[in-house]
């Protein structure tokens, strides 16, 4: 394997710690919700105020963040069979995220006295960030329901994430709004650190007096 190659195949095992590191913050960014559900008027879709649709919010977020929480229960929505097993199907994604995180985390803790040879692998992994995740953004910007409708087909074998109101009122409780700001952010906190580790990474050089790649 080239230098090079190296650099950027451990490039992407960071972008995707890093990737996950920003998910499960945006996720327990709860303070969204409220925004969203008084700009979008989610009292007069629901039929719920706005404090008992947050406190159910909260549920879910509580539910897919701790493993020790193993049902998921909103007291003012009923759930499908479907529709619960689309939500476990979301935890397992949160807890293999907390996994890498944890992994991440050793990672570091193990190499970061070689700050020096660090560097170039997180040089790699911004360089594919602002690849990867630019187009993204485009994506959501330019089409979002495409973009939320292969996310679902990558991610999950089955077509259970798609609500039937009825059903799984709940889904009247959460706009597609919702998703694309937590996307766009998702992305911009990720290049806000690809910005940082670039700054790092050249003046780290510079101080080096070695050539920026």
């Amino acid at each position: 394997m080239t230098l090079k190659l190296k650099q950027y195949f451990i490039g992407l095992l960071i972008l995707v710690a890093i990737t996950a590191i920003v998910t499960v913050i945006v996720l327990n960014l709860t303070f969204i919700y409220p925004i969203i559900s008084h700009q979008h008027n989610l009292d007069v879709a629901t039929g719920l105020d706005h404090p008992t649709l947050f406190y159910n919010y909260r549920q879910i977020v509580h539910y897919l963040n701790f493993p020790w929480i193993d049902t998921l229960y909103m007291p003012d929505f009923p759930m499908s069979d479907t529709g619960e097993f689309h939500f476990w199907e979301v935890k397992v994604i949160f807890h293999a995220l907390h996994g890498i995180i944890l992994i991440f985390v050793a990672f570091l803790l193990g190499a970061i006295k070689n700050e020096k040879a660090l560097l170039p692998y997180f040089n790699a992994s911004t360089n594919l960030a602002f690849v990867l995740f630019g187009s993204i953004s485009a994506l959501i910007l330019i089409n979002f329901n495409f973009t939320f409708y292969w996310f679902h087909r990558i991610f999950f074998n089955n077509d259970y994430w798609i609500f039937n109101p009825q059903t799984d009122p709940v889904i009247r409780a959460l706009p597609n709004e919702l998703f694309m700001i937590k996307g766009l952010l998702i992305v911009a906190l990720i290049f806000l650190i690809g910005i940082a580790i670039k700054i790092f990474h050249y003046k780290r050089k510079a101080r080096l007096g070695s050539p920026c790649s």
